[in-house]
C-alpha cells in the first residue's frame, strides 16, 4: 500500500512539473511572437514615415518641357548638409541621363532614315559628347525637400537643365571638329533640338487652347440651363438677350 502510495505522490509530483515546464515554453513562445510582432511593427511605421515623406514631384517627375529637361535625386544621411550635397548630385546626373535618353529616341527615329552607317556612329559618339561636354553646373535647382525619418536626414531634389546648356555644348563641339559630315551632324541635331522645344511650347498653348475652349462651353451651357430653368421675364437682361 506504501509502494502505490508512493508511486501515485512520485507520478503526480512528474505531472505537475511537467505541467509546469509545458507553461514556461508556451509562455516563452508567447514572449518572443509578441517582441517579433513589435519589431514588425516599428519596421512597418518606419517605412510608412519614409514613404510619406517622399514628394509627389520625385515620384511623377515632371516632363520636359519648351524650356528644358527635368531630374530628380535623393540622398541619406545623418547630417543634413551631406544628404543635400548628395542628392543634388544624383538630380544632375539624372537630368543629364534623361536628356541623352531624350536625345538618342529622336536620333533612333533619324538614323532609319539614312543609309550612311558611318555617319549613324557619328552621330551616337555626337551624343555622348554632348552629353559630356555639358557641364553639371548649369542645371537649375527647382525643389529641394528634407526630412528627419527616424534621426536620419532623408534629402530630395529636383532640377531641371536649359536647352541652352545642351546648345553651348553643341556650339563648343562644332568649333572641335572639321570634318563635313559630322559638322552636318551637328546641324541636323541642333536643327532637332530647337524644333522639338517648338513642338513643346505648341503642345502647351494647344492644351491651353482646349481648356479655354471647355470653359466657354461650360459658361454656355450653364447660361443655356438657366434660360430654360426660368421664364424669359426673369432672367438679367444680360442673360436674356443672349
Amino acid at each position: 500500500m506504501k509502494t502505490l502510495k508512493r508511486h501515485l505522490l512520485i507520478a503526480i509530483t512528474v505531472l505537475t512539473v511537467s505541467a509546469c515546464s509545458s507553461n514556461g515554453i508556451h509562455e516563452k513562445i508567447e514572449q518572443i511572437e509578441v517582441a517579433h510582432q513589435k519589431q514588425v511593427d516599428k519596421k512597418t511605421e518606419k517605412m510608412d514615415q519614409l514613404i510619406n515623406s517622399i514628394p509627389d514631384w520625385y515620384l511623377d517627375v515632371p516632363q520636359s518641357d519648351s524650356t528644358g529637361v527635368f531630374g530628380v535625386g535623393f540622398g541619406s544621411s545623418n547630417k543634413p548638409p551631406f544628404a543635400l550635397k548628395a542628392a543634388e548630385l544624383r538630380a544632375k546626373f539624372d537630368v543629364a541621363k534623361s536628356f541623352k535618353q531624350l536625345i538618342s529616341g529622336q536620333e533612333r527615329s533619324y538614323e532609319n532614315q539614312t543609309l550612311d552607317s558611318n555617319l549613324e556612329t557619328q552621330i551616337n559618339m555626337l551624343i555622348d559628347s554632348i552629353v559630356e561636354e555639358v557641364s553639371v553646373a548649369g542645371a537649375q535647382r527647382v525643389k529641394r525637400e528634407l526630412y528627419n525619418v527616424d534621426g536620419v536626414a532623408n534629402a530630395y531634389v529636383l532640377v531641371k537643365m536649359p536647352y541652352e546648356e545642351y546648345n553651348r555644348a553643341i556650339q563648343s563641339l562644332r568649333a572641335k571638329t572639321v570634318e563635313e559630315k559630322v559638322s552636318v551632324a551637328f546641324d541636323e541635331l541642333e536643327k532637332r533640338l530647337q524644333n522639338r522645344k517648338s513642338d513643346e511650347q505648341k503642345a502647351i498653348q494647344a492644351t491651353h487652347q482646349r481648356d479655354v475652349e471647355l470653359k466657354e462651353l461650360e459658361i454656355k451651357k450653364e447660361i443655356e440651363l438657366r434660360k430654360a430653368e426660368q421664364p424669359q421675364s426673369e432672367l438679367p437682361s444680360d442673360i436674356a438677350s443672349l
